[in-house]
Order: structure tokens, then sequence, then C-alpha cells
């Protein structure tokens, strides 16, 4: 587990992504200003400024007051790459005190009629999945719900600031928590950066427009599911235990028996499913004993299955299975009933899809 030096500090100043409206009111009514220029600031919040003095509307002495007392800014925004694809990332630097200059990336993937989020939970990675880049990466950090929400702020001002191509979509509509780290194991920051997102004084998105993922930490999957009940999806890679210890360490913790229970339990709505990810890895994980095996955990009526093409990284000592071989691996899926989709990779020319995510602080 993160050490308490990784853990923010209650004393810290409130961050401006995460405030809630009744809590900038008080603020506002410490202060002598009028309670009204609370929902002014978070109107600004919502559209990504998070700068007061880009909120045209407030006076100087409001901006004043949420300099000295607000972290307003979490993040400072180190640079953007643009893939060939319409994809963007984007690497950020904590500007928290003590945690400042620490890095992390996020990812924004366009299409026609949506634009997903792809966000970090941590600096580095608690876990060390052999086949993910982040997981080369020592943990450095917990990062705050603060944080966390403004990745997605951020880059909702970058849209407007830049539209992307007219044949992408132009707003952030879906959040994944898939980028740098376990979101899971840090339950503070991600509960916290969900209700900011869900609340209706935030960004008001839908549970069904949120996906958790997670390598399979089964406590804290039962606690996700009672108190928010957002789309899961869970890191496999194998239904074998013995393979998945190594692909997964966490499954020495929480074995796959452990984790069919946990999958049984979640809380599922209408039409929705719990997404079960596996990157297929050459002669590793994508032989004829591994997919009867899959086969034999799957729950089709609860569950769907996306295969992921593995993203090579420099040093890495795996190769990803051959597009024909997925492809096959897929229809056998199918043809047992389970829904099963390839991924298309987005952002592979800068580093910016599944797995690859790795942003080292500068010694």
């Amino acid at each position: 587990m993160p050490s308490s030096s990784s853990t923010p500090n209650n004393n810290e100043k409130p961050q401006l992504p995460v405030i809630s409206l009744t809590k900038l009111q008080l603020l506002m009514k410490d202060r002598g200003q009028p309670a009204f220029r609370a929902k002014q600031v978070i109107d600004w919040r919502n559209k990504g400024v998070l700068d007061p003095n880009e909120m045209k509307n407030i006076p100087n002495e409001l901006r004043n007051i949420l300099n000295e007392e607000v972290l307003c800014e979490p993040l400072r925004l180190v640079r953007r790459e643009c893939s060939t694809d319409g994809t963007r990332k984007y690497v950020f630097a904590l500007n928290r005190p003590r945690m400042a200059g620490k890095m992390v990336e996020s990812v924004l993937i366009p299409e026609e009629s949506r634009g997903t989020v792809c966000i970090s939970s941590q600096v580095g990675c608690v876990l060390d999945c052999p086949f993910c880049h982040t997981g080369t990466q020592a943990f450095e950090a917990n990062l705050t719900a603060g944080e966390i929400v403004a990745q997605v702020l951020m880059i909702k001002a970058d849209l407007r600031n830049e539209p992307l191509a007219e044949d992408l979509h132009n707003e952030v509509t879906h959040i994944v928590y898939m980028g740098m780290g376990e979101p899971l194991a840090n339950e503070a920051g991600l509960h916290g950066s969900l209700i900011a997102l869900l609340s209706d004084d935030g960004l008001k998105l839908s549970r069904r427009r949120i996906t958790v993922s997670t390598s399979g930490l089964v406590p804290q999957i039962n606690r996700l599911g009672e108190a928010f009940n957002v789309n899961l999806a869970i890191s496999l890679h194998s239904a074998i235990d013995s393979l998945r210890d190594t692909l997964v360490p966490i499954n020495k913790k929480h074995p796959l028996k452990q984790l069919r229970d946990c999958l049984n339990r979640y809380s599922l709505g209408k039409q929705r499913h719990i997404t079960l990810e596996y990157v297929l890895l050459k002669e590793t994980n994508d032989r004829d004993e591994d997919i009867r095996a899959l086969i034999d955990f799957v729950n089709p009526e609860r569950e769907r299955v996306n295969l992921i093409q593995f993203n090579t990284y420099p040093g890495s000592p795996y190769a990803g299975s051959a597009k024909e071989h997925m492809s096959k691996f897929a229809q056998q899926l199918i043809s047992k009933g389970i829904r099963a989709t390839v991924r298309r990779s987005r952002g592979e020319d800068i580093m910016a899809a599944c797995g690859q995510l790795k942003a080292e602080t500068p010694e």
C-alpha cells in the first residue's frame, strides 16, 4: 500500500475542481462576498476555466481570495501530443506542495459521436503487471480527487480553445479510469472524483458514461458498487490462476474464484455489463488452453470480453498476437455466446495507446 508520504494532507488547500457549491458559498460568506459569486465560479470551473484571472465576471477581490485560499489549478500542462488519428495525449505536472513537478498522462480519444477521456489516478502504479509500460514506473503518489478531475476540466478547456477536426466530437462525453495507476488502490481520490463528476453542481455525468478499470481488488470493487455503481472493467488478461499470478500479480491476493464471486455480486442496471479486458500476448495467453479457461470463466449474461492489441514499448519482454489470431480468438468466444470485440488501437504513434502511458518525473 502507498506510504503515508504519498497521501494528501488534510491541511492542504481545498482544490477548485472538486469543491462543492455549498462549501464555496460558505467561503464567500466568510469573506464578505455575495452567495451568487460561488455559482459564478462553479460555472467557470465546469467549463474548464480554473484560473480566477480568466473568470471575467468576478471582481478582483474575489480573484485574490481564490488565489490565496484555494488551489485553483492542481495541474500544469507540460505538453500535448497529437496523433494522426485525432487522439491527444496530455502530460500534466502536479502543483500540490511536496508533489510539485511529478507527472501524469491523460488521453482524449475522439470519435464522430463521442469524446472519451482516459484519466490517471496515480503517479506511476502500485501494481507490477509486466506487460504494461506504466508498471515499469515506480509508484510515486496517489492523485487527489481534484487532480483527477482537473485532467477532465483541462481537456475540456483545450477542446474549446483548439477544436478537433469537424468529423470528430468536440465535447467530453465519457470518462474511463484507465490511465496511469490502479484506481481502486486510491479509493479516496477515486471516490472524491466520482462525487464531483456525478454531482449536480459538478459535471453531471451519467453513471453509464463513467467506467472504472481495476486489476481486481475485490473488497474495493464491492465498495465501489455499493457507493457509485458506475461501469466496471476488469483487467483480466488470463483466466488461469498460475498465469494470471504473473501477468496480474494482485491475483495472488485475490485469485480468480474470489474475483468471480465478486463480479457475480456487482450491481448492474438494465442493458449494462462488465467488461473483461484481455491483452493478447503471443504464445503467452493466446493458446488453446487460454481460450478454454476464458470461456469457462465468463458469465455471458453479465459480461463481455474486450480483446486488446498489445502495444509495445522499448524493452518489453512480450510481443502481441497477430491480428488474424486475434480475430480467430474473438470468433471462438462469439461461437460460445460470449460478446467479444477487438478494440481498435488509438494513439499508438504518440505512445498514448492502452498500456503505453508513462510520465516519469525528471531527476
